[in-house]
């Protein structure tokens, strides 16, 4: 018998551009508004940024998670400012 290769489906998600000052408000918004510890607001941003905005990749959004949780200080903050650096 012949082999045959699966190969796994990449997921097509097309990254959304977003204005500094969009991204800005989304930030100030989530800081003011946000319930929860730092875990319950970043996946907040997962959501809001990755899933429904699509301003950031998953793939990024994981590095800096990632990234964050090494790095001292909140979590959140952490994250936000890896965010922000990559815009």
């Amino acid at each position: 018998m012949g082999t045959t290769s699966i190969q796994p489906k990449a997921a097509v998600t097309a990254e959304v551009q977003s204005s500094f000052r969009e991204f800005l408000l989304y930030f100030l918004r989530l800081g003011t508004v946000g319930f929860g510890g730092p875990i319950a607001l970043a996946g907040y941003m997962q959501r809001d940024l990755v899933e429904h905005r699509r301003w950031v990749s998953k793939e990024d959004y994981l590095e800096g998670l990632a990234l964050s949780q090494l790095s001292h200080g909140p979590l959140a903050a952490q994250l936000a400012m890896y965010l922000g650096l990559l815009r």
